[in-house]
């Protein structure tokens, strides 16, 4: 499971909204196990995702689900109306420019023949009761790799939230899971394994700053998670090598190095598709783990460095672009 939580370093008021996307819906990181993890995902056929979600909702003892349609997305849950059909919105708004980005960046992907399944909850208890355990506190969400669709819920119900922040964690949350969503649909990424955290999270946390209707494009600068390196170099957590944030999954879910390992990974992922040089070296690199079965430990560095060369060479480029940055 891929969950949103929201970056450390920061106050939780100052980074309100800014899900860190490590661990499920994460964030591909943390949170519950996926029912029969390591196998294929359920089936994507339409009538099949809906039976699942509805009988899944019975089971959570959640009223009766609606629905909503786009082009590419089919959204059930027991959310209102509009807060449904806004997400829809976003989600079609993402997926209208994930595709060109990547294209234009040598990747192939294509929107899936079935629309993606998203379930829309109207508050953290409908998400905590669909989920079956409590979520942490910062979870903002997950993306269900096995189940192969997104749920969210609405934080507007929340005590103690402002009405701009609870729309600041909807859109984040959506964004960033939309972007799972997408990647495990498009082709980019296998449905029947999980690669590296790393991958999964830095490719989230790239498309996570993108906003409908505003000039934040794709592959912005994601200043929150740049904080985070700030804050962790200024802290008592040291720079974590590119070999190991490509072989510890942990460290995405160990609240010591979860937003460090959440800001490198967007630095690191940035940089190799931002850059002419790199890009043709990151899509064969995906590609080779889209079609590789599991791997860890020395595998996973192995099939990197096969692809994009010396790992520690790749710490020395981004630690200096991470400074280029603080600097800008």
């Amino acid at each position: 499971m891929i969950h949103s939580d929201d970056p450390g370093g920061l106050t939780r008021r100052e980074l309100l909204g800014w899900a860190s996307a490590s661990a499920g819906l994460a964030i591909l990181s943390g949170g519950a196990q996926r029912p029969g993890a390591g196998g294929k995902p359920e089936s994507t056929g339409e009538a099949d995702q809906t039976a699942r979600v509805e009988a899944r909702a019975k089971e959570a003892g959640l009223a009766a689900f609606r629905s909503s349609r786009t082009e590419h997305f089919l959204c059930l849950g027991n959310a209102p109306d509009s807060y449904r059909e806004a997400a829809l919105e976003i989600c079609e708004a993402l997926a209208k420019v994930y595709t060109p980005h990547l294209r234009d960046r040598g990747f192939k992907v294509a929107m899936p023949p079935n629309r993606m399944m998203v379930v829309a909850l109207k508050d953290p208890k409908s998400y905590e009761a669909f989920l079956g355990e409590q979520p942490g506190q910062a979870v903002g969400g997950h993306y269900d790799l096995d189940a192969n669709r997104l749920v969210i819920f609405d934080f507007r119900p929340n005590v103690g939230v402002s009405k701009a922040e609870a729309e600041r964690q909807n859109t984040f949350a959506l964004v960033h899971e939309t972007a799972h969503l997408l990647c495990f649909n498009t082709g980019l990424l296998a449905t029947v394994h999980e690669p590296p955290k790393c991958v999964t999270e830095g490719l989230a946390t790239y498309f996570e700053m993108w906003r409908p209707k505003t000039r934040a494009g794709v592959g912005a600068i994601n200043r929150p998670r740049l904080l985070a390196i700030r804050q962790a170099s200024q802290g008592d957590v040291s720079w974590i090598e590119t070999s190991r944030l490509l072989v510890e999954d942990e460290l995405f879910t160990d609240e010591k190095t979860q937003q460090l390992a959440y800001g490198q990974c967007w630095l690191l992922l940035h940089y190799l598709l931002q850059s002419p040089t790199w890009q043709p070296k990151l899509v064969e690199y995906l590609k080779t783990l889209a079609n590789a079965p599991p791997q860890a430990g020395a595998d996973r560095v192995k099939t990197a460095e096969e692809h994009l060369g010396s790992l520690a060479r790749m710490d020395e480029r981004i630690r200096k672009e991470a400074r280029s940055l603080l600097r800008g």
